[in-house]
């Protein structure tokens, strides 16, 4: 027989209980066991069980449809942890269609402490996911299209400004240098959009091997000296030498340090100081990118990762960005099994870190690798 689910602690409150009742999301009450109290008639709509169906059973009734190592993490996480749990799950209804779900699931205690149960909260996002998807595919498509006339057109500038088709006079070539500096900021807003495209598509190929990483660094540092020396900013490299190679795609993580410095290099006035430390704790290497550059403002810091997104003192200084790279290199090092934050301040300059795992990246097989 059984045991009446109000009497649970959770649901005790019966203003509680008909505040949730209506909102148009699925929320469910569980103990501790993960055996349903309680659902909203939102879950009803979105799973296709009857409440009767649903109460005294587990999610499972509808989920189930993600690897065992998924539902591991979340246990550890909510449970053992009793930290909150944000994801995209896949789920079947009834009839036996799939949907995506952004599932949030709160571990919820007494006054004691004593986990008593969880609160678990569903929206249906497959509509949304699809339309993603059809972006991405058109972002992908139209950016292959524009890469054939673009490459055409760098090509003959470059040819131009060698002198193949006679001497410029000096007006000409400052036009055509202006030309072919805008061409080349359209190879690179292809290219940018096309390794978008290829991450979010699932494709990308991850291929690592044995990388002295002190060598990586001075090779992208050295590629970076122009816009060093444009701007007489020094780069100040702190290398913890116990640091063995890494098994690492060299080509992904290239593009992390090359966004990274680029964008101090920029957003710092003449003559600053950009600061580049590399140690290791027990389980990763740590990458620290210090810059004296114009900071992030307080009420942007949370869109910082966002794609299209560029501060606003970011924008005064560089109309040319288009908000991308902080996008693509939190993809590239969360697919690598690491992680990316920052602090800053400003008018005082900004801190990035992120981590790598000291045993390296896992291979991957794709159809496709990022572009250059």
């Amino acid at each position: 027989m059984r045991k009446n689910p109000t009497a649970h602690p959770i649901l005790k409150n019966k203003i509680y209980r008909l505040a949730i009742e209506n909102v148009p999301i699925h929320v469910i009450f569980t103990d501790t066991k993960g055996t349903i109290l309680f659902a909203n008639k939102a879950t009803e709509i979105i799973t296709g069980y009857r409440i009767k169906e649903i109460v005294g059973s587990n999610s499972s009734l509808w989920g189930g449809q993600m690897d065992k190592d998924f539902y591991t993490n979340m246990w550890n996480t909510i449970k053992v942890q009793k930290k909150v749990f944000e994801g995209e799950i896949k789920n079947r209804r009834k009839n036996g269609e799939e949907y995506i779900a952004l599932t949030k699931i709160t571990p919820i205690s007494d006054k004691s402490g004593r986990l008593i149960g969880f609160v678990g909260i569903e929206e249906d996002i497959t509509k949304l996911k699809e339309v993603d998807r059809m972006k991405t595919e058109f972002i992908s498509l139209a950016s292959h299209q524009l890469r054939t006339p673009l490459t055409a057109v760098r090509w003959n500038l470059e040819l131009l400004l060698k002198g193949r088709a006679g001497k410029l006079t000096g007006k000409q070539n400052k036009l055509t240098q202006s030309t072919y500096q805008s061409a080349m900021n359209m190879v690179d807003l292809v290219n940018m959009l096309l390794n978008i495209s290829r991450i979010e598509s699932g494709k990308l190929e991850i291929k690592p091997g044995t990388v002295d990483l002190k060598k990586l660094i001075g090779e992208i540092i050295d590629e970076l000296h122009p816009l060093l020396q444009e701007k007489s900013i020094i780069i100040e490299l702190d290398f913890d030498q116990s640091i063995q190679d890494i098994h690492i795609d060299p080509r992904l993580i290239r593009q992390v340090y090359i966004n990274l410095l680029t964008n101090s290099i920029k957003y710092s006035e003449t003559g600053k100081r950009i600061y580049v430390k590399i140690y290791k704790d027990v389980q990763n290497i740590i990458s620290e990118i210090k810059d004296e550059g114009i900071g992030i403002p307080e009420n942007q810091k949370r869109r910082v990762f966002e794609k299209f997104f560029r501060g606003n003192n970011a924008q005064k200084i560089s109309s040319g960005g288009i908000g991308l790279g902080l996008y693509l290199i939190k993809s590239i090092v969360e697919m690598s099994g690491g992680k990316i934050w920052f602090e800053s301040v400003e008018h005082k300059g900004t801190i990035f870190w992120f981590t790598l795992p000291l045993f390296g990246m896992s291979e991957k097989k794709g159809e496709v690798q990022l572009e250059r």
